[in-house]
C-alpha cells in the first residue's frame, strides 16, 4: 500500500485539464479513479493571479494526500512558486515544502524533519507541474516530427535533476469518457532501475494526461473519470 501512493500517485496533478483558447489558461476540477481510493484534481487562479495546483487523495482511514503546487506562466514556460505536500497512511505522516526563489535562484525546503536550500537553475519545474509542461510542448510541437525525447530539469526533494520522457508513438486508450487518440510517453528511469512509469496524452482533451500505468513491484493504473473546463 505504502509504496503505491508514494510511487505512483505522486504523479496525480499532471491529470489537470486546461485549455488553451486565445492564448488563456483555463482552470478546471478533475476526478480520477484508482486501485486506493477516488481523487479529486483542480487547477484554479488564486487572489495573486497566480495558478494553484491542488490534489486530494481519499482513501478512507487507510491514506489521505494532499499536494498543491503554486506557480505562474511566463510565454510557454511553467515557474514554480511554492510545493507542498501531506501524507497519512495508517499512523504514519509524511510532509514537504518547497519555496522558489527565482530571484537568488534558489529553493528553500523542509523534508519532514529535514531543512535546506538548494540551487535554483533556469527553467526549473516544481515536483507536480512537469507533466503540466510536457502538455504546453506537446500543443506547440509538429505532430508529423516528433522528437525522440523531451528532457526537463525538476526539483524533487532538496535536489533539481534531469527528468526524460520518451515518445513512443500512439496508441487508443479506452477510459470512462470513451476512446481517445493519444501520445503514449515513457519516463525513462536509469539502467539499475526496475521502474516504469507511462503517460497517455490525449490530443482530443487538449492534451491531458488521460492515464498512467506506473510498475515499481506492484502495477497501479491511473485513469480520468471525468473533468470540468472552468470559466
Amino acid at each position: 500500500m505504502k509504496k503505491i501512493i508514494i510511487t505512483a500517485l505522486a504523479l496525480s496533478c499532471s491529470f489537470s485539464i486546461f485549455s488553451l483558447d486565445n492564448d488563456s489558461v483555463k482552470g478546471s476540477t478533475a476526478t480520477l479513479t484508482s486501485n486506493v481510493g477516488d481523487m479529486k484534481v483542480s487547477m484554479t487562479k488564486n487572489a495573486e493571479g497566480n495558478w494553484v495546483l491542488k490534489s486530494h487523495l481519499d482513501g478512507g482511514r487507510i491514506v489521505q494526500r494532499k499536494e498543491e503546487e503554486v506557480f505562474y506562466i511566463e510565454g510557454n514556460r511553467i515557474k514554480p512558486i511554492s510545493y507542498s505536500f501531506n501524507q497519512k497512511i495508517l499512523f504514519k505522516k509524511l510532509k514537504s515544502f518547497a519555496l522558489f526563489d527565482w530571484e537568488n535562484k534558489s529553493v528553500s525546503y523542509k523534508e519532514g524533519k529535514k531543512e535546506g536550500i538548494a540551487s535554483l537553475e533556469d527553467l526549473t519545474l516544481g515536483p507536480s507541474t512537469a507533466q503540466l509542461q510536457l502538455r504546453f510542448d506537446f500543443k506547440e510541437l509538429d505532430l508529423n516530427d516528433l522528437p525522440e525525447e523531451i528532457v526537463y530539469s525538476v526539483y524533487w526533494k532538496g535536489e533539481t535533476k534531469n527528468r526524460i520522457y520518451r515518445i513512443m508513438g500512439t496508441e487508443n486508450i479506452k477510459i470512462s469518457m470513451g476512446n481517445f487518440l493519444s501520445y503514449k510517453v515513457e519516463r525513462v528511469f536509469s539502467e539499475k532501475s526496475e521502474r516504469s512509469q507511462i503517460f497517455w496524452l490525449a490530443p482530443e482533451l487538449d492534451f491531458a494526461v488521460i492515464r498512467i500505468l506506473n510498475i515499481d513491484g506492484r502495477k497501479t493504473d491511473i485513469r480520468m473519470e471525468s473533468f470540468e473546463i472552468l470559466n
